[in-house]
């Protein structure tokens, strides 16, 4: 009975060192309030945003970085981070267009990153379009997000051949 007692009683200890999940979920929304406030944003908005996201961490993450890795404001990069699903998607969009290509408006990339359904395929597009000398970085970027936008158009497409019709 006592060897019984003492894993109850280490069992016990165990699990109070275990933060249970409204503990850990509030974290998330005080590290958002903390990373947004560095990143020059007032308290009011950082505590508006944070509270309004379902991801608070990426959103500040998708805020720090673009501020950080970019010339952009943290003002701007919030209004984009908060208007898109995948904010870190966001975050390495711009900050790859804008570390390899030079003299880019990082205000257009930020943009067309934001209006991206697939930002990480879009960056890739934009890099790849304007290392390969094709096309200038604002062409680039126009047209890669013009291919994100009809999906349905891209090749190979895997839809059947249209039906043939007999003609007598």
């Amino acid at each position: 009975m006592k060897f019984c007692t003492t894993q109850l009683a280490i069992a016990g200890l165990v699990t109070l060192g275990i933060p249970n999940g409204a503990a850990t979920a509030g974290n998330g929304f005080s590290f958002c309030a903390k990373d947004l406030k560095a990143a020059n944003i007032t308290s009011e908005i950082a505590s508006q945003a944070c509270s309004e996201a379902l991801q608070p961490e990426d959103l500040s993450l998708c805020v720090l970085k673009i501020k950080v890795l970019t010339s952009l404001a943290g003002q701007k990069a919030l209004g984009a981070c908060t208007r898109v699903r995948r904010p870190l998607e966001l975050a390495s969009c711009v900050v790859d267009i804008d570390n390899q290509i030079e003299n880019i408006n990082a205000n257009s990339v930020l943009d067309h990153c934001r209006r991206s359904l697939l930002p990480e395929q879009f960056s890739e597009c934009v890099i790849g379009l304007n290392s390969a000398n094709v096309a200038s970085p604002d062409k680039a970027l126009n047209t890669c997000i013009s291919v994100d936008q009809y999906p349905s158009q891209l090749s190979p497409t895997f839809a059947p051949p249209p039906a043939r019709t007999l003609v007598q």
